[in-house]
């Protein structure tokens, strides 16, 4: 029986090989997510088109006699981060046992390497047998990270205006400011300084350095979401004695996906907490965006399993935990040695 491994660009291989990629991925994403329906193929197809310069993700394809029978992907940044390289390898369920995961890896690991990336990590479902793999390669959990969901009937309408009215009580010095992608350009500057303030968010054990966010950076991510067919919806909390932006929220939603919206970053400046900002800017764009999507039946989200604050705020608006998983992280060689022993 022929196997053979080919590395592919979403951004330009066929679309036929990129529907047969998505057939493929429907199978992760059962394992991962059992409940969940399959990702429409244009969505999953406008998403691998819009690729971010600044985070190339490259993937491989292992066939057996013709057929997908396991992909590997590994995700670097080029800007930052520049030790760390994310890996994943799925095999089929019925392909399973006859070393397909040990081949496929190998030209990741090739590639991370030539990439000089010393440290390796990757995610897996919390609890799964998986885990004793992972800690004979050398890999530690450093990292425990919820998806929630908030699904829209479960809303409370009436705590959202309750948020509202109580922080235009605490808050008289700040406004809201709203926004669809792109930001005007005077604000662009502004907003990828208030952006790192999600360093402060809970990391863990996880090995990365700061995040920061260039105005080119967020001007492609803004170009990635127009060609994905999305809009990017951002709330910003401006203090008005200072004019400083004081805090955000975004919410992404999905021409080609509009039931799935995506709650993307919450933070709030350190010198402007305790003064329920973050549940103000919350409630207002969430109740934004069910009176202009009603076609909005879910909002996902990812939070650090340890980010106790944000995770309260979420738990009250309704939000509930659909998948629970962990960041592994070990000596990149180290795993490499291990994962073909």
């Amino acid at each position: 029986m022929a196997t053979e491994i080919t590395q592919i660009d979403t951004g330009t291989a066929p679309e036929s090989l990129l529907r047969e990629l998505a057939d493929y991925y429907d199978v992760v994403q059962a394992e991962d997510m059992p409940d969940d329906p399959p990702t429409p193929f244009e969505m999953q197809l406008a998403d691998w088109r819009s690729l971010l310069p600044h985070l190339p993700i490259t993937r491989w394809i292992l066939r057996q006699d013709g057929v997908i029978a396991a992909v590997a992907v590994a995700v670097i940044e080029t800007e930052q981060n520049l030790d760390n390289g994310f890996g994943r390898v799925h095999v089929h369920p019925g392909h399973r046992g006859r070393g397909f995961a040990r081949q496929v890896a190998t030209p990741m690991f090739d590639y991370l390497e030539s990439q000089g990336r010393t440290r390796f990590d990757t995610w897996a479902k919390k609890d799964k047998p998986v885990e004793d793999l992972l800690v004979s390669l050398g890999l530690k959990p450093v990292y425990g990270e919820k998806r929630s969901r908030l699904a829209i009937r479960d809303l409370d309408r009436d705590l959202m205006g309750l948020w509202i009215d109580r922080a235009q009580e605490r808050g008289a010095d700040y406004d809201l400011q709203y926004h669809r992608s792109p930001l005007p350009d005077h604000l662009v500057d502004d907003f990828c300084d208030l952006a790192y303030i999600m360093n402060t968010a809970p990391r863990e054990d996880f090995e990365v350095e700061d995040e920061v966010l260039t105005p080119q950076m967020w001007r492609d991510i803004e170009k990635s979401v127009t060609e994905s067919r999305c809009q990017l919806h951002t709330l910003i909390a401006v203090h008005k004695p200072s004019r400083g932006f004081a805090g955000y929220t975004q919410i992404k939603t999905q021409d080609l996906q509009p039931d799935l919206a995506w709650q993307w970053d919450t933070g709030v400046h350190p010198d402007h907490r305790n003064k329920g900002l973050g549940r103000w800017l919350k409630a207002d764009l969430i109740r934004r965006i069910v009176e202009e999507y009603p076609q909005v039946t879910r909002v996902d989200t990812f939070n650090a399993g340890s980010n106790e604050p944000m995770l309260n705020i979420n738990v009250e608006m309704g939000f509930k935990a659909v998948h629970v998983s962990n960041t592994w992280q070990g000596d990149l060689a180290t795993v490499r040695e291990r994962f073909r022993a």
